[in-house]
């Protein structure tokens, strides 16, 4: 979690916020005065991935204290609950685009198109320069990866608008700005799903999808000193850090601390699990949990 707070993520959540609520503004303004619904539309997604940045951002802020003796784990699934509710946060202001997005669609009026071409061409740079910032590390953080996702799709869409008011400009179609609020609304639908259900998966404590849990128990199976295994459990910690429990059985002449130490610098390089409990147990001959 050090990483995720270091002065460089620091730095380009605070641009983020500030870059993205002054376009929020003059995408607001403009929207209204060009009567542009997919504009507006822009604009409230644009709002959801700013409070997106700030959950995100407070929430590793609150993962940074110090564990306590209530909360022996610490406040680290902060990032986890704070990436469910940027998902809940964005299908919310999805379900307002597209109403807004269709009866404008029943009921189409003028839009000023060259208005909506400059200020999406502005969204196309700051969208874009944001997705940029959090380019690093979304391989590891579904924070990250949702933050960068969500700027790597506004810019696409903010190219679209420029295309819509393009057309608009040249063949008067109005109909084609409420058209983009509705695929603006749709593909944002597409790519929120994955959030949304992977923090859900991390609530309730599945294994996160960046581990193969095949890849482990092979791992702790091919070990010639384990005999069985059994109670194997793996969490998420936070959006950054899983941890693992598991008993493992082993014959009384191979019965060392070696194996337990082995098995968590496997566990830590391959499969980047930083929090593994191991309890070696020794095989007694008894019928207990061999079987498993």
């Amino acid at each position: 979690m050090q990483d995720i707070l270091g002065n460089y993520n620091k730095h380009r959540f605070l641009i983020g916020v500030i870059l993205n609520s002054a376009f929020i503004c003059i995408e607001v303004f403009y929207g209204l005065q060009a009567n542009s619904v997919a504009l507006l539309a822009d604009a409230l997604h644009n709002a959801s991935d700013v409070l997106g940045l700030c959950l995100a951002w407070f929430s590793y802020v609150i993962a940074q204290r110090q564990a306590t003796r209530r909360f022996t784990y610490g406040f680290k699934n902060a990032t986890i609950f704070a990436a469910f509710i940027n998902s809940l946060i964005l299908i919310f202001a999805i379900a307002n685009l597209l109403w807004e997005s269709f009866a404008r669609l029943l009921n189409p009026e003028p839009v000023v198109a060259i208005t909506v071409i400059w200020i999406a061409l502005l969204g196309v740079l700051i969208n874009g320069t944001t997705a940029l910032l959090f380019a690093q590390g979304r391989e590891k953080d579904l924070n990250i990866f949702s933050i960068f996702l969500n700027m790597t799709l506004d810019t696409l869409l903010s190219a679209g608008i420029v295309i819509g008011g393009a057309f608009i400009l040249w063949k008067k179609w109005v109909f084609i700005d409420p058209g983009l609020g509705i695929i603006i609304g749709l593909t944002i639908i597409y790519s929120v799903w994955k959030l949304f259900k992977e923090s859900l998966d991390l609530i309730m404590q599945a294994v996160p999808s960046s581990v193969d849990l095949n890849a482990v128990i092979a791992d702790i199976e091919n070990n010639p000193a384990i005999i069985a295994y059994h109670d194997l459990h793996i969490w998420a910690l936070s959006t950054t850090e899983t941890a693992l429990s598991v008993h493992v059985i082993t014959a009384p002449e191979n019965f060392s601390p070696a194996i337990t130490m082995h098995l968590a610098d496997v566990l830590r390089e391959k499969h980047n699990i930083q929090h593994a409990t191991i309890q070696l147990e020794v095989a007694d001959g008894r019928d207990n949990c061999l079987a498993c």
